[in-house]
């Protein structure tokens, strides 16, 4: 059955002044000040820096996270490098330079290739993934650590929902009143696909202030 929630529905403040749309895509200015982290970032960056090179991998279904959690880590790292990947741009990946390189959605990349970047090392890599790669860095003897993206609490949600709003509003998020119900609605709809939440928002609050 199809949602049928308005965004008067879940945000009870009224006369709020937003700067933006809260729920769409976040400038690389703003991340660190909105993402509310699964994990303890200060952690990966300490695996990541250790004498010798690692593997981070983000593994879960798309929309969990994983490359908003790959961004902000990498803006933490300094001498590091990012690729954001599709089925056409994965060649250059092999020209990475930097002792730390991230790498966005390493399906696109055939598996032989894969391993040839994994017995690269001198380099430590953060990737997302789909599926675990540990059988590929077993094969090229890389010590390696998994952060899992699966499952949110309504808990999290809210503090989620409140982080991006007091980014691009008048309101701190003390301030934020969400409704508990309709927030549990969604929470049930989309269990833990945040990205498809957040697209459902992005609409409600565009017919909201712009009528479409």
């Amino acid at each position: 059955m199809p949602l049928k929630i308005k965004y008067d529905d879940l945000i009870l403040n009224k006369n709020v002044d937003y700067f933006h749309n809260p729920f769409g895509g976040i400038d690389d200015e703003d991340l660190l000040e909105v993402i509310d982290p699964k994990y303890d970032l200060e952690k990966c960056i300490q695996l990541l820096t250790m004498e010798k090179p690692f593997i981070i991998q983000f593994v879960g279904k798309k929309g969990r996270g994983k490359t908003t959690h790959l961004r902000a880590l990498h803006q933490l790292i300094s001498n590091s490098e990012i690729f954001f990947l599709d089925s056409r741009n994965h060649q250059s990946i092999s020209n990475t330079k930097e002792r730390i390189t991230f790498i966005d959605s390493i399906h696109h990349i055939p598996w032989k290739k894969r391993l040839q970047l994994w017995k690269q090392s001198e380099i430590s890599y953060v990737i997302t993934t789909h599926w675990f790669r540990n059988i590929e860095f077993i094969i090229c003897n890389r010590k390696h650590k998994t952060f899992r993206f699966k499952g949110v609490s309504t808990e999290k949600l809210e503090r989620i929902l409140k982080k991006r709003i007091s980014q691009y509003s008048s309101l701190q998020q003390n301030e934020i009143i969400i409704n508990p119900k309709v927030l549990k609605i969604l929470s049930e709809h989309f269990k833990d696909n945040i990205r498809s939440l957040l697209n459902y928002l992005y609409d409600c609050f565009k017919v909201k202030f712009y009528g479409y």
